[in-house]
């Protein structure tokens, strides 16, 4: 009996040992990354050009303060120098600053020190969102137009002009604000403008309009409330944009900020078109690390459900050895411990926030970072 007990203890804890490979306990927000941590993630970032990290929802302060820690660590070990955000891809490639990021990172007290951080060490700011949110949009994108087409001694319609500036102005309430054939103007007469000489022997301005092109059918496009079309469209033109940035600068890496969602690496049916991370891998295979970060303790979850969560073990909490604690998931190690995880549904309480919180989670990412306790973002 004696033996019997003892072959079962230690059948267990080799059984916990082999779970728990690849599940590293990390430390507070404020100095987030372990030496353990650092030794893991090391290979891959020496490996890879672009490292994404996400972020559970806009809200969340505290994913913002530990991708902080990351970005940090990229930069001062790994020579990172570059940072993409989900914003205005446009404004980015000739304005790197921080006024043309979304408010939610560029005013946020969270990120208020890593913008100082990137001036500190040099680390210019890009975008590849194909929406045009920044007022350097409204303000340059006809300017610079007019610019390059003067050069081949062509001479911009104004009324695209006005049409163009109505749409960026509007954005998403663009099919109130036009018509019908001001839409389809725009739409063909960008396409004619592609085809010209002058435009043919410019990369840059290809891309522009590409992704403009791709703007006329993001704002205009009849969706309804789960914009499901809009997704599709906006992911698949961020994937084309980051790729060219990349592409442009082939001596260079990237730090990739995004939500977790745009980044995923699957292509499954329930991310209802939100793929631009498998599309962006598509195109790049074996070049990048995607982080997705989460809070547990954040709303609308409730200490209930979290503890209630821990214990199940359909939960992606069950494999925390505590829920108290911050924790980094090297997904990839932990599959190839425990074979059966690539193909195992977990639950996440949407902690990760991706469109179903019953998913082959650990198939999404390349690590899971979780941070105990979570609070929303903050402006001064």
């Amino acid at each position: 009996m004696k033996n019997i007990l003892l072959f079962l203890l230690i059948s267990w804890q080799y059984s916990f040992s082999q779970v728990h490979d690849g599940i590293y306990q990390l430390n507070s927000i404020d100095s987030l990354l372990t030496e353990e941590v650092k030794a893991v993630i090391d290979e891959e970032f020496q490996r890879k050009k672009v490292v994404f990290l996400g972020e559970s929802v806009h809200y969340s302060g505290t994913d913002m303060l530990a991708k902080v820690e990351f970005v940090k660590y990229l930069v001062r070990k790994h020579n990172y120098k570059d940072i993409a955000f989900e914003s205005d891809f446009f404004a980015l490639l000739f304005d790197h600053h921080k006024r043309n990021l979304y408010s939610i990172w560029s005013k946020s007290s969270q990120c208020e020190k890593l913008f100082t951080f990137l001036e500190e060490n040099s680390v210019t700011i890009w975008g590849f969102d194909n929406r045009l949110i920044a007022p350097y949009s409204y303000e340059n994108f006809i300017k610079k137009l007019v610019n390059v087409l003067n050069k081949g001694g062509i001479e911009l319609d104004e009324e695209y002009g006005r049409i163009a500036n109505i749409l960026i102005k509007n954005q998403y309430n663009s099919r109130k604000a036009l018509s019908t054939d001001e839409i389809e103007f725009l739409y063909d007469y960008t396409k004619k403008i592609l085809k010209t000489e002058v435009i043919k022997s410019n990369t840059l301005w290809i891309q522009i309009l590409n992704s403009f092109n791709t703007a006329i059918e993001l704002y205009t496009v009849r969706d309804n409330n789960s914009d499901k079309k809009r997704i599709a469209i906006r992911d698949r033109q961020m994937a084309k944009n980051l790729d060219f940035l990349i592409d442009q600068n082939p001596n260079k890496k990237f730090i990739v900020w995004l939500a977790n969602g745009h980044m995923s690496k699957s292509n499954s049916a329930n991310m209802d078109g939100q793929t631009m991370g498998f599309q962006f891998r598509q195109l790049n295979p074996e070049s990048s690390y995607h982080i997705a970060l989460g809070s547990i303790r954040l709303a609308p979850r409730t200490e209930r459900d979290i503890e209630k969560a821990a214990k199940n073990d359909k939960s992606i909490l069950s494999l925390l050895p505590k829920i108290n604690n911050n924790y980094f998931i090297d997904a990839n190690r932990l599959k190839k411990n425990n074979p059966g995880f690539g193909n195992r549904l977990f639950r996440d309480l949407s902690i990760f926030n991706l469109e179903s919180d019953k998913t082959y989670l650990l198939n999404h990412f390349d690590a899971l970072v979780f941070i105990a306790m979570g609070e929303e973002v903050k402006y001064d």
